[in-house]
């Protein structure tokens, strides 16, 4: 149902119970604010937020963030009044606050900053010493605390105890002299702990990892999706140069909200370390490099003689078999073009494979599950082998028969989470051919080795454990001679079979739903930056 409010002379409809300054920020009109935040709900503490409500009696002072819209309400959020407020308090919390701008680490995304440039720009008055509180103090594995910058918003001590579930920070002291601590003895152990980071409108909280890394005003931005496990978060990459220098929640109600988990947070060194940036081949029992063309003629002959067979020769299949491996980080695009190439050679044996470790689960994000894209190699029928303990898993049969004859083993997007059953699948293949970012043990068993793409340098999709189909954007170059993973084995098929292959990605996507039913009603180069939910499948 919705009522009628005027907000500065403009009358709005607007939903009937919603809090004013969520109204007023649905209409575009921002109202300042420190200790409210969306997904914590109202505090009341700061008193920025506050407005002008008409009444039969004059205009009263109110703040936004607990007052409830009601029908035919009149809100006043520009007047002189609410300015003269608002720079009073910008005023007041800025009595004790530190002059470190150009070394603090929110500079650039500082509210406090920008609020003072909005509402107060003038000298300070305070003529007394002030207050000084302990500054780089350690509060545990990912943060930093400097209380002379704390504001006392609360943030990040509702996080942690309404949000995260286990009370770690607190409000000590009275009046002037309260400042934000841990209990006497011990640290901030949350998993999610770098939420706080995020919420914190000034510099008081700081995360280890990122602290001095860099101005923020230097970084560009990206949205992509967290690649570290199924639940697939929303994140924004901040990189500079060519490299990520950190990963941060972008909202999305229907998967992450507004947080995410430290471990994704920080899931990102990989992409910046140890990357393969030129093809490889063997000669004389040495890896050389190679030229892009070199490599891909070279995996073709491995493969065609092993699975296609030589045109003409029919025993060549039978002198040995092609077992295809697909990393369940590989995007729905990868794993599609894959099941096309397998469908093409005729010896050839495709799965998907489980490798990454399982990880910690928990009833706010977490999923046990360290695999981003499992979801899309149930819908495309993918047989699924468990490489992730050191011994046979599910569908480890099949592949110790294929091993057993002798094999061309194919493996792509492998570039993490490497077990020792993994290893041992690698060193008996035949010929070993691999398509990978980073650096991994299976570099030393493979005979060709194609550079390919991180999460952060592909365009792909994939889709979370709730059947949430999500995007990932471009943020970082390809390095050096780099290849997408999804180009590698079109080009592959085009040269098996040129009718099946794709000019481009948007092609690619058109197959997978005219050609794969469980995609059938959904246009997968729709998909925006929050994705769109398969409503059909069951939550996994």
């Amino acid at each position: 149902m919705s009522i009628s409010i005027k907000i500065d002379g403009k009358t709005y409809d607007v939903p009937e119970g919603g809090r004013l300054i969520d109204v007023c920020h649905d209409v575009g009109i921002e109202i300042p604010h420190f200790c409210y935040h969306p997904g914590l709900g109202p505090d009341g503490n700061c008193r920025m937020c506050q407005v002008e409500l008409i009444t039969g009696r004059g205009p009263i002072l109110a703040i936004s963030c607990k007052t409830t819209v009601t029908d035919g309400m009149e809100v006043v959020t520009s007047s002189e009044r609410i300015k003269q407020v608002r720079a009073s308090v910008e005023e007041f919390l800025l009595l004790d606050h530190p002059l470190d701008c150009p070394i603090c680490d929110k500079a650039g995304e500082c509210t406090l900053q920008d609020y003072y440039y909005e509402y107060d720009l003038q000298d300070s008055r305070m003529k007394f010493p002030r207050e000084k509180k302990r500054k780089a103090i350690v509060l545990g594995e990912t943060l930093v605390l400097d209380q002379e910058r704390c504001i006392l918003c609360n943030r990040c001590v509702r996080f942690l105890s309404d949000i995260a579930g286990k009370e770690e920070l607190f409000i000590a002291g009275r009046g002037h002299e309260s400042y934000l601590t841990t209990f006497p003895g011990r640290e901030v152990t949350s998993p999610y702990s770098l939420n706080t980071v995020d919420l914190c409108p000034v510099g008081a909280l700081t995360s280890r990892d990122f602290r001095f890394s860099s101005p923020t005003w230097f970084l560009s931005r990206s949205p992509s999706v967290c690649n570290t496990c199924s639940r697939g978060c929303n994140i924004e990459i901040d990189h500079k140069s060519g490299k990520i220098h950190r990963l941060r929640p972008r909202h999305n109600e229907s998967v992450n909200s507004y947080w995410m988990c430290d471990e994704g947070r920080l899931n990102y060194k990989f992409v910046n370390e140890n990357r393969l940036k030129e093809f490889k081949v063997t000669r004389g029992g040495k890896k050389v490099a190679a030229s892009s063309e070199t490599a891909v003629r070279e995996i073709l002959s491995a493969l065609r003689p092993a699975g296609s067979g030589t045109p003409g020769s029919s025993s060549e299949a039978a002198a040995g078999e092609i077992l295809i491996l697909a990393s369940l980080t590989c995007t729905i695009e990868e794993l599609f073009l894959l099941k096309k190439l397998n469908g093409i050679l005729t010896a050839a044996n495709l799965y998907a494979v489980r490798h990454v470790p399982d990880g910690e689960e928990d009833n706010i994000l977490r999923k046990a599950d360290r695999h981003p894209n499992l979801k899309s190699a149930e819908l495309l029928e993918l047989s699924i082998v468990d490489l992730r303990e050191d011994g046979a898993g599910t569908g480890m049969s099949d592949i110790e028969g294929i091993l057993s004859r002798g094999c061309t083993l194919l493996c792509v997007g492998f570039n993490y989470g490497i077990s020792k059953a993994l290893l041992d699948v690698f060193s008996r293949a035949r010929t070993a051919i691999i398509a990978a970012a980073c650096e991994t043990p299976l570099m030393d068993k493979a005979t060709i080795v194609v550079p390919a793409l991180t999460f952060s340098e592909k365009e792909g999709l994939v889709i979370n454990f709730q059947g949430h189909i999500q995007r990932l954007h471009t943020a970082l170059a390809p390095q050096g001679e780099s290849m997408n993973e999804w180009k590698l084995v079109n080009n592959l098929i085009s040269m098996l079979d040129a009718s099946k292959s794709f000019e481009n990605i948007t092609e690619v996507r058109r197959a997978v739903r005219e050609e794969e039913s469980a995609f059938a009603g959904v246009d997968l180069n729709a998909i925006g930056l929050t994705g769109v939910r398969i409503e059909s499948l069951p939550i996994g």
